[in-house]
């Protein structure tokens, strides 16, 4: 057992040497064998789905990704946002804005019913748990919809954001965004200072480079 661990790590180790390396298909090939045989798959999968989008396979991609998404109990963000990626660009938003809701619903099922256990673990002073930033979440939700054409609705996500959480800058500058790339200069310019004003020092720039854009 202690071999074919050792094994599989080593294999899936140089995978990633292929990919630094610019071999995607030589990478593709080795995982597309790795996650036959392996019992943990959801970082080879990702991987896959990396290696696949650089290949320009979207629908390979996207596949992997899901393959990911199944093989863990959390949900990662980094294979959350390639999904939407490659789905993206395999011209699916609509599958993109739709598997980011169900990944949002089960989130938040997720907190509800593991806040009982969370109080406790704090009062007994135990460990914390962690789950991916829901702000995140809404922000590529908002990007998916925005990749779909439906303006409104991204908007919609960004006001929410906003008004559950005022004081994250974040909802600010992606309502800026979006406006501005719609002709609301005069609107998009309120949002970025607002953004500017809760910004944390070090993400200030990046509110004006947006602004100046």
């Amino acid at each position: 057992m202690t071999y074919l661990f050792t094994f599989h790590m080593a294999s899936q180790g140089a995978a990633v040497s292929l990919v630094e390396l610019g071999e995607y298909q030589k990478a593709s090939d080795l995982l597309e064998k790795l996650v036959k045989v392996i019992p943990e798959k959801a970082e080879a999968y990702r991987l896959l789905g990396e290696v696949k989008f650089e290949l320009k396979d979207y629908d390979g991609s996207s596949s992997s990704y899901r393959n990911s998404l199944s093989s863990s109990d959390s949900i990662d963000f980094d294979v959350l946002r390639g999904l939407t990626n490659s789905l993206v660009a395999a011209k699916k938003p609509d599958q993109a804005v739709e598997v980011i809701l169900s990944c949002r619903r089960k989130l938040s099922e997720k907190r509800q019913t593991r806040q009982p256990d969370l109080e406790a673990a704090n009062e007994n002073g135990g460990q914390e748990f962690r789950d991916i930033d829901p702000i995140q979440v809404d922000l590529l939700l908002g990007k998916a919809y925005s990749d779909w054409g439906h303006i409104s609705d991204a908007v919609t996500v960004y006001d929410n954001l906003i008004t559950e959480h005022p004081e994250d800058f974040r909802g600010y500058l992606a309502k800026g965004a979006i406006l501005k790339q719609n002709g609301k200069a005069g609107d998009a310019e309120r949002m970025f200072i607002q953004a500017k004003f809760f910004a944390p020092e070090a993400a200030k720039a990046l509110v004006d480079i947006y602004a100046q854009r």
